[in-house]
């Protein structure tokens, strides 16, 4: 009964699944898309094909193309097909004909179907590219370039992209939930992207444009396209490319957008969020902009829903002058940046997009305009520069076509926001001479962009460039920078807005010819001899004729109305190229002079400006060992230190030479100079023979610097030091022994040998001694470590003065110092006195004789009973014992019955 009712229930089962697949079928035939022609040619998975047969009510099958010989054959059969009465012959590319190479045959004749013209022929063995069609798997994307969208002016505008790799000339459908058919057309179609020829949206106009809908039944097919009304097509020859939609006044939220073929199994979605972005809005962002007459002042345009705004600076009744520029933000980033040169402002000769330029890279001024008014402007820039006073500032969104407004000058009207560039005076304030090592103009500065003034400032901040009164020339030519802090400078050296100071030795010059006639130089660096001799004038050199091939470079700090010109040394003083014939002890000016007359950075009833600073150019020289004898050990780490005026930090080499036929040898350690002109070279003899001679010069760019100086190495002084662990007060520290070959001090570190000094010894003759106390300079409070470091007396005054060079240093053995440490503990001092009423009482003294009562007697007495009893061991805790584990072995008994 069983297996009879799961046999039925089995064929009952085996019923449904039928009717499922014939239901599934029918209605997949139901909405068949129309059905492409085969030949023999390429075809998509999920098409539809068909083709005419030469025989009616025959079978057709469709086999697969058998590449494995050398001639194409009919491989093995995929689908059965019939050409009924019409002799069409129709299929889906689908299931097993959704990929590959087939072929069509005759079931009957066994000839294959010739793809191009319908007939059939016998070349089943040897197949023919007219016999046989490809299938492949059409690929989709459909992507948006970006995760949301706004709802207002530009911010609603979004990419989105269709591309296939493999197939050309499809049509699309595309839906979305909570879109309808006129939203997805607006969006498709507003930018102009698309036409409204390209997206069928019409029921009424329309309908017949359709592809890829079921042609055996288009009326019903036609109503159940358009009754989705979440759905549009995008025609063939429109459908794949880059288009921009646009998505104004969308309701917010999170779209997903369906795109897919309408004739093969290919599709693709992706998700857009829409957000409210409000209105389209330009606005300034700082308020008020300060700048100073004759400098480039820098706009920023916020920009929100729009990347495009007009800005105007000036108006034309209260300033009788105003600029206006059309500006476009690149990048969309929603800042566009613009800069207004006060320099050029009002002259006829500069165009306007020469005076409102980008700000940057990613901003573009479409196009400029600038109009002067009652008496200001000239024909040339600076001639009459706008006046210190406030302008307004208009800004609105988007252009307003000032370029096609030919019958008057357009102006910004309904403006988004207004804001105010204030114009200050320009002012000369100061000029500083630093000097620099004489390579640091051709590695570290002339590279350097106009404004790339960070590696100016680190140099100063590392000591590579300091202030200075006097500089070295001849052998070793220190670098000059000359800073000069002078504002109202900036629109003379910029270029579209850029500053670009190669242009400063055309500003600079003479404020007339040697005709006597104005130049429209605006200013002038220069240099003058402060001691020309007598019955002359003293001459100012400008930089482009003081400094041979103008190997200067000029750095500009716009933020603090700075600029710095670095001078190769060698150039300036390199008089047979044009550079200043200098000489020891010669003392010259640098002269910044911005004149009144050849511009309006001056005003014209004032004197010209003037700031300067001298710098003496002096021999360059060096001195070892105040031109003393010297006197070095045959051992490592031998100092020797010198003084010099060259530039701070640079690189010099003391050349240690002997002739010797006995132990010749060439030693050359480099150093580099402190800021205070001293420098310490640390040479290894320890491989030359004591008592050899040998001469040291310092040295510079392949130059001697100063005299060289004789010295002898003598033996290697040598000493030991034990110190032990000790406890002490703190106020001293006494070290075992030392042994001292030539005599000298032991000093005391703290920690280790790199540790502070923080006591020494009187000086010590040689030979050895024992039990050396040391008073440290301050008490210490703490424990601490002391390391024993014995030094020598090497200027023989029995001071000890070492601090970190070669006087009083330390004694070495193999290179470093000896010594010997040990651990101080610190202890309060005992009190010396005991108070008198703190005496122990008489009657407490403990005699000298124990009594025989305080012996332990033979027997315990009563009243040490209860002491012993409640001991861990007594029998008390015994019994205790015998009781829980009389208990326990009852419980586990009674666990082992059960």
């Amino acid at each position: 009964m069983t297996d009879t009712n799961e046999k039925m229930r089995s064929l009952f089962l085996a019923a449904i699944m039928v009717f499922s697949v014939f239901a599934m079928t029918t209605g997949f035939a139901g909405s068949a898309a129309a059905a492409s022609n085969l030949n023999a040619g390429t075809f998509y998975s999920g098409q539809e094909v068909q083709f005419t047969a030469n025989n009616a009510n025959t079978d057709y099958e469709v086999r697969t193309v058998d590449q494995s010989s050398d001639n194409d054959q009919v491989g093995a059969l995929r689908r059965t097909v019939n050409s009924g009465d019409n002799e069409v012959v129709s299929f889906d590319l689908d299931g097993r004909l959704s990929e590959g190479d087939f072929v069509i045959q005759n079931g009957e004749t066994g000839d294959v179907v010739n793809l191009n013209t319908g007939g059939e022929e016998d070349t089943a063995n040897d197949l023919k590219a007219r016999n046989t069609f490809e299938v492949v798997p059409q690929d989709l994307t459909a992507d948006f370039d970006d995760s949301s969208v706004g709802t207002e002016g530009d911010s609603a505008e979004v990419e989105f992209e269709i591309a296939s790799d493999v197939r050309n000339g499809y049509a699309v459908n595309i839906s979305s939930d909570n879109l309808d058919r006129d939203e997805l057309s607006d969006i498709f179609t507003r930018s102009g992207d698309l036409s409204e020829d390209d997206v069928i949206d019409d029921p009424d106009t329309e309908k017949d444009d359709l592809v890829g809908i079921n042609d055996d039944d288009r009326d019903a097919a036609e109503d159940e396209f358009f009754a989705d009304t979440e759905k549009i097509q995008i025609v063939a020859d429109a459908a794949e490319g880059e288009f921009t939609l646009d998505f104004t006044d969308i309701d917010e939220g999170n779209y997903t957008v369906e795109t897919s073929v309408v004739d093969a199994n290919a599709s693709d979605s992706d998700d857009i969020e829409v957000v409210d972005t409000g209105d389209d809005q330009a606005s300034f962002e700082d308020g008020v902009v300060s700048e100073e007459r004759g400098d480039v002042a820098n706009i920023s345009i916020q920009l929100d829903n729009t990347d495009e705004a007009t800005v105007q600076i000036g108006d034309k009744d209260d300033d009788n002058y105003f600029a206006i520029a059309e500006v476009t933000d690149d990048n969309e980033d929603g800042v566009a940046h613009v800069k207004f040169n006060t320099w050029k402002a009002g002259a006829t000769s500069v165009a306007a997009d020469n005076v409102i330029t980008p700000g940057d890279d990613e901003t573009t001024v479409d196009y400029a305009e600038q109009h002067n008014y009652g008496d200001f402007g000239d024909t040339n820039a600076g001639q009459d520069i706008l006046e210190a006073t406030d302008y307004d500032m208009l800004v609105v969104n988007g252009h307003i076509g000032v370029e096609a407004n030919e019958s008057e000058n357009a102006e910004v009207e309904n403006e988004d926001d207004v804001g105010t560039l204030s114009l200050g005076e320009r002012s000369t304030e100061n000029v500083q001479v630093w000097r620099a090592p004489s390579d640091a103009y051709g590695d570290e500065i002339s590279d350097l962009e106009s404004d790339e003034t960070a590696p100016i400032y680190d140099l100063i901040e590392a000591g590579n460039i300091t202030q200075t009164d006097e500089a070295a020339i001849n052998d070793v030519n220190d670098d000059i920078i000359v800073q000069v802090e002078a504002s109202g400078l900036e629109g003379v050296l910029s270029d579209d807005g850029d500053i670009d100071t190669s242009t400063y030795g055309d500003a600079s010059g003479a404020e007339t010819d040697s005709d006597g006639d104005l130049t429209d130089n605006p200013f002038q660096l220069g240099f003058e001899d402060d001691d020309p001799g007598a019955n002359t004038d003293s001459d100012i050199t400008d930089i482009s004729d003081a400094v041979a091939n103008d190997e200067y470079k000029v750095i500009y700090d716009e933020a603090n109305d700075t600029h710095f010109v670095a001078i190769d040394g060698a150039s300036l003083s390199d008089a047979d190229n044009g550079g200043l014939d200098l000489e020891d002890e010669d003392e010259y000016a640098a002269n910044f002079t911005v004149y009144d007359q050849t511009s309006d950075l001056v005003d014209d009833d004032d004197d010209s400006e003037v700031v300067n600073d001298s710098v003496e150019f002096l021999d360059a020289e060096a001195t070892l060992n105040n031109d003393d004898d010297i006197t070095l050990q045959a051992a490592a780490g031998q100092q020797l230190s010198g003084t010099t005026n060259v530039a701070p930090s640079t690189e010099v080499t003391v050349r240690f030479r002997s002739q010797s036929s006995s132990s010749p040898f060439l030693l050359q350690p480099e150093t580099a100079v402190t800021s205070n002109g001293t420098f310490t070279a640390t040479a290894d003899f320890s491989e030359r023979s004591p008592g050899t001679n040998f001469t040291a010069q310092t040295r510079s760019n392949g130059n001697d610097i100063g005299d060289d100086i004789g010295g002898t190495l003598v033996d290697s002084p040598t000493a030991t030091v034990s110190i032990s662990d000790q406890e002490s007060d703190g106020s001293e520290v006494t070290v075992d022994s030392v042994q001292l070959s030539s005599g000298g001090f032991i000093a005391i570190h703290e920690g280790d040998a790199g540790g502070d000094v923080i006591g020494n010894s009187d000086y010590l003759n040689q030979g050895s001694q024992e039990d050396i106390t040391i008073t440290l300079d301050e008490p210490m409070d703490e424990n601490f470590t002391a390391v024993a470091m014995p030094h020598l007396d090497t200027n023989g005054n029995e001071e000890y003065e070492f601090s970190g060079g070669s006087t009083d240093g330390p004694y070495t053995a193999n290179g470093s110092a000896v010594t010997d440490s040990a651990n101080v503990t610190v202890s309060a001092e005992e009190p010396t006195d005991t108070p008198a009423d703190t005496d122990t009482p008489a009657d407490t003294d403990t005699p000298a004789d124990t009594p025989a009562d305080t012996d332990t007697p033979a027997d315990t007495p009563a009243d040490t009973d209860e002491a012993t009893t409640t001991a861990a061991d007594g029998p008390g805790f015994t019994a205790v014992l015998a009781l829980v584990a009389l208990v326990a072995a009852a419980l586990l008994a009674v666990r082992r019955n059960n």
